[in-house]
């Protein structure tokens, strides 16, 4: 039997200093580009299609846009790709059930203000969820945007976040299961890493499910 198929391999490109917008301060890190590869058994053997690249925090582990070296754009928006892409999942994750329960909202808030470059006001959070509602495109878009730019830090990042916010009602329910499965899929991430972090989640807090 023949094994064959495709995976993305990962190469430096260059390393230095650079100011980290997460760390808020200079940190060293990797630029780092993402290429596909055909492989054969499992080996990589002939190069494919370019996956993206990315910067790599070498103390945070956060990933940004590869202009994030350019010093004239560094207070711009660098970050604009990644940042839409955690809200819309932070609110669609909300959102999954059905029903805005408030400490949901209040979790989606720390979230967003935490790992984000620009902070949100509970008033700009209300028209976010306005504006999500409206918007016809699926969290998947989003997020299949981003992923050749982050690393696995990155992506669990993103799906620990979403997690923690359908858990904390309370009640982890099929709906949002569904959505975490699609998020992580649009991730790249596989199905027993996701598996992974759902058992990280539920052994360190009573989760109804």
């Amino acid at each position: 039997m023949i094994f064959f198929g495709t995976k993305g391999v990962k190469s430096t490109l260059k390393s230095g200093e650079f100011n980290c917008p997460q760390c808020n301060n200079t940190q060293n890190y990797k630029h780092i580009k993402v290429k596909k590869f055909f492989t054969l058994y499992f080996i990589p053997i002939i190069p494919l299609d370019s996956l993206g690249e990315y910067v790599e925090c070498r103390n945070c582990k956060g990933t940004f846009v590869p202009n994030v070296l350019d010093k004239e754009s560094q207070n711009n928006e660098f970050m604009a790709h990644y940042e839409y892409a955690m809200r819309h999942s932070m609110v669609r994750m909300m959102l999954a059930d059905g029903k805005i329960d408030e400490n949901e909202k209040k979790i989606v808030l720390e979230m967003i203000n935490k790992f984000g470059d620009n902070d949100l006001s509970e008033i700009q959070l209300d028209e976010l969820i306005i504006d999500i509602k409206k918007d016809n495109k699926e969290t998947t878009h989003y997020l299949k945007s981003i992923a050749p730019s982050l690393n696995e830090h990155g992506k669990e990042t993103i799906i620990k976040c979403a997690l923690h916010i359908a858990c904390s009602d309370g009640d982890f329910d099929e709906s949002e299961e569904q959505m975490l499965i699609k998020m992580a899929e649009a991730l790249e991430m596989s199905s027993s890493h996701l598996k992974g972090i759902f058992s990280e989640m539920f052994e360190s807090e009573s989760i109804e499910k």
